[in-house]
């Protein structure tokens, strides 16, 4: 069992994939057809980017990531250890090969956060 306090922002993050209110979409933060988010879209749109006023349909992730300073800030402020979501592992997939590759759905990923926060944050709250 892991001693790991989630932020508030992490926490947010978490239960809005678990909230069954976003739909979701593969390979972009945002996908203007289906109006869905991939988890890293949806953690951009919680922490007011507005990723939901641009067309990000075919855009792949290290453009788009890279292209803004605000998605940046929000990785950040959700001390995830990248722009992708890598995993500390290297025998773990990112959140974007997740969302991604392997179709898990909101809640999957949700769990796995859950489950091993260390990979994915590098740090919680202060406790």
């Amino acid at each position: 069992m892991s001693n790991f306090i989630f932020t508030k922002e992490q926490l947010e993050w978490i239960e809005a994939l678990e909230s069954g209110e976003y739909k979701q979409c593969r390979e972009a933060l945002w996908d203007s057809i289906n109006k869905g988010f991939c988890c890293l879209g949806l953690a951009c749109k919680l922490n007011g980017v507005a990723v939901d006023s641009h067309d990000f349909v075919s855009e792949c992730y290290d453009q788009t990531l890279d292209a803004t300073l605000e998605t940046r800030d929000v990785m950040n402020k959700l001390h995830l250890r990248n722009e992708d979501g890598e995993s500390e592992r290297s025998d773990q997939m990112s959140l974007v090969a997740l969302n991604d590759l392997e179709d898990k759905t909101f809640s999957e990923i949700a769990a796995i956060l859950r489950e091993s926060p260390e990979q994915y944050f590098s740090q919680g709250a202060e406790s």
